[in-house]
């Protein structure tokens, strides 16, 4: 018999407070999006900002690259085949060998 764990007890405060957190997080990643894909926020840029900011080393790595300009889901999958990143893989789990993958690929 397996025993699923059973999530917190949370007051009504504690769950409004948590989901305010993950509207904002939500909106951050979203702005950055949009910024990478206008051009205005570069690689090197994202990853110095992930080093600060949490809700941005939590994105996925997938979602990164796949809002860069002329980079589409079938380039963004080549592209992570070619650094051996996981499509799951957020931007704080990758190691130094893909992070350098990823600069040699996608900039120019």
């Amino acid at each position: 018999m397996e025993v699923t764990p059973t999530p917190p007890t949370l007051s009504q405060e504690q769950r409004v407070e948590a989901s305010r957190l993950a509207v904002a997080n939500r909106r951050r990643r979203a702005e950055i999006k949009r910024q990478v894909k206008a051009g205005d926020l570069s690689l090197e840029e994202l990853f110095d900002l992930a080093k600060d900011e949490q809700c941005v080393a939590q994105m996925r790595a997938y979602d990164l690259i796949s809002a860069l300009p002329a980079i589409g889901e079938v380039k963004a999958e080549r592209i992570m085949t070619k650094a051996s990143i996981a499509k799951t893989r957020r931007i704080r789990g990758l190691g130094p060998k893909q992070r350098a993958e990823l600069f040699r690929a996608l900039v120019r």
